[in-house]
This record gives C-alpha cells, structure tokens and sequence, in this order.
C-alpha cells in the first residue's frame, strides 16, 4: 500500500511515537495532577514533556501557554466561544475547513456575530490585500488557515497584521496543515493564537491538538468547560491560571505522550529540513504532472508557497472513480471528496464533483512517488471504460 492522505491524517508514525503509547498505557502511568503518588507524578512528567517541547516547536518561551486539546477542531472552539460576544464581527476566508466555517456560521444563526469572508485567487491563495476591505469597527478578530488543506497553498499570515487598520485585533492561525512540514511560531508570526492537530504533521495519534496563546488574548478568554483538574479543588471556581483554565478533565494521557514523541521527531529533524525534503519530492510529482493532458492541477504548479498536498481533476474520470482506480488497481490511498471545504471547492470550481487530492508525509519516499506517477499515467492515457 502506498499511503497517500497523510493531509486527513499522517501514516507511517515514528517508531517512538508507538512506543510511548504503548509504554504509558502498559507502564502504569497514573492520572496527572491526582495525587503525589509515583504513577501520578511520572504522568506528569509526561505532559510536561509533551508540553515543553510544543512550546519549543512553536516559539514560545511559556510552557504553560500551549494548551493540550483533543484536536484543532476542539481547540478553535474554545478560543472563538470564548473570544466572541454579541455584536462582535469576524474576518476568515473561502478557503477554510468547516472546523472554522461551522463554528462561526453557528454563532451567526444564533445571532451573536456577523463575518465576512476573503476571496481567493483561482490557486486557492487569499487575497490578503481585501481584509482592509471587509474590516468594520467592530471587528473583533481574523482567523485563517495558514494551509489549505485541499491545495497545499500556504497563506501570507505575516502580512495579515500590517493589512489592518486597528492593529488590536485578534489574529487566530488554524495551523492543522501547517504544523510540522513547514516553521510556524506564535510570536514571529505576529498571531495571538495558534491551533493545531496532533495526528497530522505533528505525528502524533488521532485524539490530539491544543493552541498556543499570548497573554493579549489569554486576558480576555474566560473558560468555556470547566470541571476537575486536580489544582485548587476547594474551590468551585475553575482556575483561571494556565493552562489549568482550559483543561478540564482527566487527559488523553496515552495520545499526548505519543504526540511529544512525535514532535520530538519534528524537532530533531528541524522544520527546514523537513521543507526542503518536501519540495524535492514535491517537484518530481509537479513535473510529471505538467507533462499530462488530461489531469489537472488545481493550485500553484511550483514547490514554493505549498504543502504537499494536490488537488486533482480529470477530464476521463470523476474524482471518485480516479480514486477507485488508484486504490483497486495500484494500491494508492488518496482522499476524494470534498474535504470539509465546501466554500473552497465552489471558489475553485470543483463543488460539482469534488476532487481527488494526493497528500504526502514525512515518510513518503521517492519511489513511492515514481509508482504514482505511473498510475496517474494511467489515468492520463486510458479512458474510463476503455
């Protein structure tokens, strides 16, 4: 099998990222933060871990300002629920995924909040040079993708700031695509949030994510859930330092010790790296792409300013079918569909049929690529039901 959606969720993991799973649910590692036994403190110890090293990861010097989460999706509801009041007004784009669009289409039928929407260009880039365009006075915040998870394409998040005119809004990043293929840092970026998954880059199991936050906006959050977390139990008030604040709840212990395995992975890789050796394979797909007359790209034909993540059309086949015959014939796993970004798909032209979309990972090698490029040849040259 070759293993080809690494964008829904990365497949291979590191070999460590299976044995601190495994360790913590076989070593008898007990509840964090329950107790001053030896279980409940090795399991601690484990958070902190995991903690640490995200907080190196994305450049903040605060361990305790990286909440851990079940996923991205979990996380931009705890800040957008938490951030937004009544009369409030947002600024996202078309090429979000509906773990952004549902959230704030939610709060817009439930009459809390207006938002509008950037356009994009026909790559999937945001016109980053409308946001002004779109701000009103009462503009609360702007949340982005830094990568579609459909076209690879990574936005200008660096310009965002300098783009608007009331330099106090917040900015919230949906770092899912990003985070470990390419550097993504809270403060370089000028960004108040960063939310991310564990289980993609990252390298981590599914059931895992968080944001990151600076103190600007950890001001004016307020928890949303609340309930145990060993600190202050006196109390009926849930604690309002972090990241206690958001992290209510016995944790995922099992998944967030396999995420700082995986991270761990990323970190002595270095991101930089990890890009160039993902623009090298990148180039031999685009290449081989550019050459066939009847598969689309649809998204920026160069390395730069891209994940690895393809979006395909075809003249001789839907996206299901290609994607049918990729698995049955070749066995090449890819995502066909339409993403969880419906407005994506209809700013691109595709929201009749989807697309079919290629995704590498940290572990896609060189030949794999090669034996798609001959499938894909395939589907160029043989007509569906020839």
């Amino acid at each position: 099998m070759i293993y080809l959606d690494n964008a829904s969720t990365s497949f291979l993991k590191p070999q460590g990222v299976y044995e601190a799973v495994d360790r913590t649910l076989r070593g008898g590692a007990g509840n964090p933060g329950r107790g001053a036994n030896r279980v409940s403190m090795e399991a601690a110890k484990i958070i902190y871990s995991t903690r640490k090293s995200l907080a190196d990861l994305f450049g903040v010097n605060q361990p305790e300002h990286v909440i851990l989460k079940s996923s991205v999706t979990e996380s931009i509801n705890t800040v957008l629920l938490s951030l937004l009041k009544p009369g409030d007004h947002v600024i996202s784009s078309v090429m979000e995924h509906n773990s952004v669009l549902r959230p704030l289409e939610k709060l817009r039928l439930d009459g809390v909040i207006t938002y509008d929407l950037l356009p994009c260009s026909h790559d999937g880039s945001i016109d980053i040079s409308r946001i002004r365009d779109l701000e009103k006075e009462n503009t609360k915040a702007v949340i982005l993708s830094h990568a579609s998870n459909l076209t690879g394409t990574i936005q200008p998040i660096g310009e965002v700031r300098s783009k608007l005119r009331n330099k106090g809004i917040f900015i919230i990043l949906d770092a899912a695509q990003s985070a470990g293929y390419i550097p993504v840092r809270l403060y370089e970026m000028d960004v108040d949030v960063i939310a991310f998954t564990g289980h993609k880059g990252l390298l981590g199991p599914q059931g895992t994510g968080g944001f990151v936050l600076n103190d600007r906006i950890n001001e004016v959050l307020n928890p949303i859930f609340t309930g145990g977390t060993g600190s202050d139990s006196l109390s009926l008030v849930q604690p309002l330092y972090l990241p206690d604040k958001f992290e209510a709840g016995t944790h995922n212990l099992p998944g967030i010790a396999g995420l700082g395995a995986g991270v761990r992975f990323i970190l002595e890789r270095q991101p930089d790296m990890i890009s160039k050796y993902i623009i090298n394979i990148s180039e031999l797909l685009l290449s081989a792409l550019s050459d066939m007359t009847s598969i689309h790209l649809i998204g920026l034909p160069g390395t730069q300013n891209r994940l690895p993540n393809f979006c395909l059309s075809f003249d001789y086949y839907t996206p299901s079918e290609a994607g049918f015959v990729l698995e049955n014939q070749f066995s090449v796993i890819t995502r066909t569909g339409y993403h969880c970004a419906p407005l994506a798909h209809k700013a691109l032209g595709t929201e009749k049929t989807g697309a079919l979309r290629i995704s590498f990972g940290h572990f896609t090698t060189m030949d794999e690529v090669e034996e798609l490029i001959v499938a894909l040849k395939y589907l160029d040259e043989v007509k569906n039901g020839d």
